[in-house]
């Protein structure tokens, strides 16, 4: 069964129709220049111009209607980037680096100064306020505090890439551009120090499979396509695109799409061979958005943003659901029609993630029916979550092992904001009961039975538990102590200097 999956709001029911391929570009946003473009941790699209037009914009809906939100400075925005926190970071050549801690609404500029005078290129970000710049000639600028001071960190190349791994926190990759000082280098250390592993190419681009495997695109002539699926230690050339790269990007199905001169390359084997996508305007950053495909094309006759909606598969989930309960999510989702459906796994990505490369681990399956033409309609929970933010999305699996992924849905427990602990339920009880209880701060916790006399009975926790609701069960055949009677028995919750009791009743 192959569909694409839509999502427009944590509650919401969306109706699709079944299309046949047709490779379209849209052109939006007609009338500026761009080079950037990337998506934010909550689905908005910014994008920076260059040439002429000046300007920060922003799209709320896929890159259908797009705000200019910052229009001051020098218009070449090389790049964006997004912080765990989802603050805004936009390279600019000749300005610096342009925040916004608001969504949008405001920045601030960082001036070239601060890197030397040096042009902007690239900015990555980390976890705990790490953030990453390429400048041209200077090397990689590094910030501890959100882009607040920098240090110089690799002086001497002009890096116009730079990529964090998808799983590793502290591996970063990045791309040197020039006519002597090129390649691919890595850094374990989260920026500070970086080894030469790939080179003489300009690194134009980086991008990284789910499953870790790396791809760089490049300007250099023979327009080599190089893969490593060691973290990037050793490197092989796949195959070429036909013009020089500035900039690439996978789809949902890890289709890899690449941008430059002459248009945008498609390729469906990993690199092997890339056709033109129906565009032939050279065109600069590109991204994946749900089931769509956003390039960036400077100049003023072609500029603008061109989007193409892969419609391709035919859709057949009509709602894609989740809302919180405590400390689990009940995720729902429903299908119109399903053919040689096997099931679907549910998989979870734990904040923070990566923007562009969120980490997923499968916490559930759910079968299928395979084909029918009736609706159903399918729900799963994850239980025993801490507080957080998640993301989640399916991934539906055929029988003959082919698969599509949905969209991605985000939801947050929050923490509690008081000490509670709970009654027992069932209540009377024999011989199993659930004992829940919430804490509003990390603490050593111990949650222990008595009888009526004071006597201890059993200890169910005692350890340290970060802020967040928990529950435990109490066998009464696993105590070891004398067969237990019935009667009132105590539970007491102690966490830090909180205390509280309640009592519950055995009845055999």
């Amino acid at each position: 069964m192959k569909k694409y999956f839509y999502l427009l709001s944590l509650i919401s029911l969306i109706c699709l129709n079944t299309f046949s391929e047709a490779q379209t570009w849209t052109r939006k946003n007609a009338g500026y220049g761009f080079w950037s473009i990337e998506k934010d941790y909550a689905g908005n699209i910014y994008a920076g111009t260059t040439g002429t037009a000046r300007g920060i914009f922003k799209s709320t809906d896929g890159g259908e209607t797009w705000t200019n939100v910052f229009s001051t400075g020098a218009s070449n925005y090389l790049d964006i980037a997004f912080d765990p926190q989802n603050n805004v970071y936009v390279a600019n050549s000749s300005n610096g680096l342009i925040i916004s801690t608001d969504g949008g609404n405001s920045f601030t500029t960082i001036p070239s100064s601060t890197f030397g005078g040096n042009a902007v290129n690239t900015v990555a970000c980390g976890p705990n306020g790490l953030v990453l710049v390429g400048v041209t000639s200077g090397g990689v600028y590094r910030s501890t505090d959100y882009g607040t001071t920098f240090t110089q960190t690799f002086p001497g190349y002009s890096i116009v890439s730079l990529q964090f791994d998808n799983s590793i926190p502290d591996l970063v990759y990045a791309g040197a551009s020039s006519t002597t000082l090129n390649g691919f280098f890595r850094s374990t250390d989260g920026g500070i120090t970086f080894s030469s592993v790939l080179n003489p190419v300009n690194v134009w681009e980086i991008i990284q499979k789910q499953d870790g495997t790396l791809y760089t695109v490049t300007t250099t002539s023979g327009y080599p396509v190089d893969k490593s699926t060691d973290l990037g230690f050793t490197w092989t050339t796949v195959g070429n695109t036909p013009a020089a790269i500035r900039g690439a990007c996978l789809d949902l199905v890890e289709n890899i799409y690449a941008a430059g001169n002459g248009g945008v390359y498609k390729s469906t084997d990993g690199g092997a061979s890339f056709t033109n996508f129906n565009l032939t305007f050279s065109s600069n950053k590109i991204i994946s958005y749900q089931n769509k495909i956003l390039v960036a094309v400077s100049g003023t006759t072609n500029g603008g943003i061109y989007v193409y909606t892969d419609e391709s598969i035919p859709v057949e989930l009509t709602s894609f659901t989740a809302f919180v309960n405590e400390n689990s999510v009940q995720i729902n989702w429903s299908t119109a029609i399903e053919t040689n459906n096997r099931g679907f796994e549910i998989q979870r990505s734990i904040f923070p993630y990566e923007a562009r490369n969120p980490v997923w681990e499968a916490v559930g399956f759910v079968n299928g029916n395979g084909s029918t033409t009736e609706p159903q309609n399918y729900s799963f929970v994850d239980e025993g979550l801490a507080s957080g933010k998640y993301l989640y999305r399916l991934k539906q699996i055929d029988f003959d092992g082919t698969s599509e992924y949905s969209n991605e849905i985000e939801v947050e427990i929050l923490a509690p904001t008081k000490f509670v602990l709970e009654q027992n339920y069932p209540n009377p009880f024999n011989p199993i009961t659930i004992i829940s209880w919430q804490s509003p701060v990390g603490s050593r916790q111990t949650l222990k039975v008595y009888d009526v006399l004071g006597n201890e009975v059993a200890t169910l926790v005692d350890e340290y538990r970060e802020a967040g609701r928990y529950e435990v069960e109490f066998n009464v055949a696993q105590v070891s102590r004398p067969e237990l009677p019935s009667g009132i028995y105590l539970y007491k919750l102690t966490s830090g200097k909180f205390s509280t009791v309640r009592k519950m009743m055995l009845i055999k």
